[in-house]
């Protein structure tokens, strides 16, 4: 027989496969509870609906082939996987996307809010300074306070020389009004903050009030730190007023980190992807900015 009359006597309709189309995806502000919602996420529903207004416009949908995913859920899906430091599979199984999708939307979703940060994170300016000394000053009794600064270490598993020491300086409210996110876990708090624009603009005089740190930061006209061997009882009182005051940067390092869960632990990832100008970290900051004295206080303060 001749195979090519064979074949061309018997020909058939070339099958093409279909387009893959994925089934629908859960909509956890859907099929959550309000109380349910905050378990898991660590806000409330109207809270998450604001982060999906502001964020919805940087996003697209164009992450998969077949059915895209919405940019409200991926920004659930992020919210979900910081606020309880999960694995990405389990984080992909609760929302329905697969694992390597939720790899794809972690930095994708993390560098829109990183451009929310100039809006949501500033340092104050002269007349939100003169508030906060006197913010300060009645919940501490130390006067020119306008911040407090610290650092926190973050962990990362993966790789291990990724490790980060974040700066932050708080307000009285516990929100941030400046962070430095870029530095190793290995580098000391005195030399981040003697590289960060924040030292050169309190040497330039361009602030007028003082910030307080611990002793691991070296005492300077803008920087109090207590005393070491208090002796005189003035001295002392100054190292009490200075402790109560400077507990506020302790507390807020405390509550981003209960909101934040995966701060808890460690990072099981990388926060920073190749081309990526800030850390996801500066991420999880502006999301804290944005509630700070929110709902997730009640619960978790």
């Amino acid at each position: 027989m001749d195979y090519l009359d064979y074949f061309n006597d018997n020909q058939r309709p070339l099958l093409r496969p279909e387009r893959r189309l994925l089934k629908d995806r859960s909509n956890p502000l859907n099929d959550f509870g309000d109380l349910h919602f905050l378990d898991r996420f660590r806000m409330s529903k109207e809270n998450a609906t604001e982060i999906i207004g502001l964020l919805q416009p940087k996003l697209s949908g164009d992450l998969v082939r077949g059915t895209p995913i919405s940019p409200s859920l991926q920004i659930l899906i992020i919210l979900r996987l910081l606020a309880c430091g999960t694995f990405h599979r389990e984080t992909g199984d609760l929302c329905g996307v697969g694992e390597s999708t939720v790899c794809k939307i972690v930095h994708k979703v993390c560098s829109a809010i990183c451009e929310l940060k100039k809006d949501f994170i500033k340092f104050p300016n002269a007349a939100e300074q003169a508030t906060y000394k006197v913010d300060f000053y009645e919940y501490g009794n130390f006067p020119g306070v306008i911040g407090c600064i610290d650092s926190c270490h973050i962990p990362i598993k993966f790789p291990s020389t990724a490790d980060v020491n974040v700066q932050g300086v708080c307000t009285p409210t516990m929100q941030f009004s400046n962070i430095v996110a870029h530095w190793k876990g290995s580098t000391h708090d005195s030399r981040i903050l003697h590289n960060s624009s924040l030292y050169g603009q309190f040497e330039t005089r361009q602030h007028s009030g003082i910030i307080l740190g611990d002793s691991g930061y070296a005492q300077t006209h803008f920087l109090f730190t207590p005393y070491l061997h208090p002796v005189r009882p003035e001295q002392q009182r100054y190292n009490q007023a200075h402790m109560l005051t400077r507990g506020l940067i302790e507390r807020m390092f405390g509550v981003w980190k209960n909101r934040f869960q995966c701060l808890r632990n460690t990072l099981r990832f990388e926060p920073r992807s190749p081309n990526a100008t800030d850390s996801d970290f500066d991420g999880e900051m502006v999301e804290h900015q944005k509630h700070a004295g929110g709902d997730v206080y009640k619960k978790w303060n």
